[in-house]
């Protein structure tokens, strides 16, 4: 069975994107995927699950009360075995979280490749993919009006999964 839902956000009407994306982070949290890819043109360390009453600190003990960044998450999924590919912009943007996930990320377990010309919003688990025109930044998820799609599918994150693998792991 595939569910596909469409989310569109503009900053009047009360749509937000964060949600989504929380619940599909606190979904790796609990049960992490084998592979995990995130593919943007601009990537920042958001906060990505709001914790301030501590509801998600049983799965992530490790983690800070408040607020999960989008580094904190990434670096307990490769400390439980998840590969974790980023697929960046070469753009300057991208440094600052691109030295914090080398540096907090078990480095068997992360990959990073990056590009002059990306401009693909993906991030995809084992099963489900969120995509559309969100970049992983603050005004991404804030700010500007921007569609998302999430698709829980086995066959098509594996498909994506495959495509990225291609894509960036032979060039």
């Amino acid at each position: 069975m595939t569910l596909n839902r469409t989310i569109r956000t503009r900053p009047r009407n009360g749509v937000a994107i964060s949600d989504v994306l929380s619940a599909v982070l606190v979904s790796e949290l609990v049960a992490p995927s084998q592979e995990l890819w995130l593919v943007t043109g601009w990537v920042s360390d958001i906060p990505v699950i709001e914790n301030r009453t501590g509801e998600f600190s049983a799965i992530a003990e490790d983690l800070d009360a408040n607020a999960l960044i989008l580094s904190d998450v990434l670096a307990h999924l490769t400390m439980q075995g998840t590969l974790v590919n980023v697929a960046v912009r070469e753009d300057r943007h991208n440094d600052v979280f691109l030295e914090t996930i080398r540096r907090r990320c078990d480095k068997q377990w992360l990959s990073v490749f990056s590009s002059p010309d990306l401009h693909e919003k993906v991030l995809c688990g084992d099963d489900w993919l969120l995509k559309g025109s969100m970049n992983f930044t603050w005004n991404g998820l804030n700010l500007h009006e921007e569609s998302i799609e999430l698709v829980v599918d086995r066959t098509e994150a594996a498909k994506s999964r495959l495509e990225f693998g291609v894509r960036w792991r032979t060039a």
